[in-house]
């Protein structure tokens, strides 16, 4: 098993290892009892030190997802014994290598333990004909019910589509698939979205931008596009067009923190440069936030002093930014225990009720906003 770091990113790397090293045994590609490399081993192979990797080790040691045997190594631990009789819901999401990711696993399988179901965990790779394979492989091994992140695309083509595939029902998290009245939990994007831009407005900022890539159809993102163009519309200020950046297709986490050199921050860093540029800008995440500091960095332009910035997750590497993150929380947690919550009362036989379930969003004010410049 080879687990990577990235020194760039603003994770820090024990958390990083500790996201690698789960992320590998809820998978499947460790398996119980294998023996972990040592931690000198290790730490040799990643360029890391050993404590970095102890930490690592430490925590997922308190998950209970290793063990160590004095002596002899240190082991991937027994999952958590499980009735034979527990029912099974699947747990598909599109990676797991976030914290945002391992809130939502836990806030679901929490509730789902108190109600007598056992959680089957799977990553689709942001692919959807992985999505649909684990899914047909679940039914056949007599799922109850899932709870879907699903990969980005509408309905054509989806193993969910076509009814006679499987009758169990599902639940999905964060995003609807256009064209499917399937059950959904998200989040409150686009009051996050006006708490962002109200919150440049109220400092005094006129000449602020959306940075997005160009996947504005995805639910969650064309959310909160609109509750910028809302809130500045509403302050009497003309919106700019989205400055959308990369290739349509979504990012990984791994490769949104690892992809620092690249085309999308020399894009962003034109548009700083130009008379014109806006003051501030409101970044689709804290990823793409992240890029922009980038490119602020790479033209001379100090955060928040010449430009502000706001992302949206509150991913566990905003606050560890150089300045600190100004962004929108998200809820995971909830999300995951809401959306189980209603795959329950689905599996009990109650009606669907609102298709939209949606969790509140907060503004979380740290250092990389302030008034524009004079």
């Amino acid at each position: 098993m080879n687990f990577r770091v990235s020194k760039d990113s603003s994770l820090p790397l024990h958390r990083q290892l500790l996201n690698e090293l789960r992320h590998a045994i809820l998978s499947g590609k460790l398996k119980p009892h294998e023996r972990l490399p040592g931690e000198i081993e290790l730490a040799e192979q990643l360029g890391i030190s050993r404590e970095t990797v102890r930490r690592a080790w430490q925590s997922a040691q308190e998950e209970d997802l290793i063990y160590k045997v004095p002596g002899k190594g240190t082991y991937v631990s027994e999952p958590q014994p499980t009735q034979s009789t527990m029912m099974v819901v699947g747990f598909l999401i599109p990676e797991f290598r976030s914290t945002f990711d391992s809130h939502l696993l836990s806030g679901a399988e929490g509730v789902l333990r108190k109600h007598g179901y056992r959680l089957l965990f799977a990553h689709t790779d942001r692919k959807v004909s992985e999505e649909n394979r684990l899914l047909a492989e679940m039914c056949s091994e007599g799922a109850v019910g899932f709870l879907i992140w699903p990969a980005m695309g509408d309905a054509k083509g989806r193993f969910l589509a076509e009814p006679q595939n499987c009758s169990v029902p599902a639940v999905l998290m964060d995003r609807p698939i256009p064209g499917l009245a399937l059950p959904c939990v998200s989040s409150r994007n686009y009051m996050g979205g006006r708490l962002a831009v109200e919150h440049l407005l109220e400092l005094g900022h006129r000449r602020i931008a959306f940075l997005a890539r160009p996947h504005l159809e995805l639910w969650p993102v064309a959310e909160r596009l609109r509750a910028y163009q809302d809130a500045m519309r509403e302050a009497g200020v003309e919106p700019l067009p989205p400055l959308l950046i990369g290739a349509p297709r979504e990012l990984s986490a791994y490769e949104a923190y690892t992809q620092i050199n690249t085309d999308e921050i020399s894009r962003i860093a034109e548009i700083l440069k130009r008379p014109d540029r806006p003051t501030a800008i409101f970044a689709m995440n804290d990823w793409m936030a992240l890029k922009a500091l980038h490119a602020a960095e790479r033209v001379g332009l100090r955060v928040p002093d010449d430009l502000s910035l706001v992302g949206f997750d509150n991913l566990e590497l905003a606050e560890h930014l150089d300045p600190p993150l100004t962004t929108v929380a998200q809820d995971p947690m909830m999300i995951g225990a809401e959306a189980a919550r209603r795959l329950v009362a689905l599996i009990n036989g109650e009606s669907v009720g609102d298709v939209m379930t949606l969790i509140p969003t907060r503004l979380v004010v740290r250092a990389s906003t302030a008034p524009p410049p004079e």
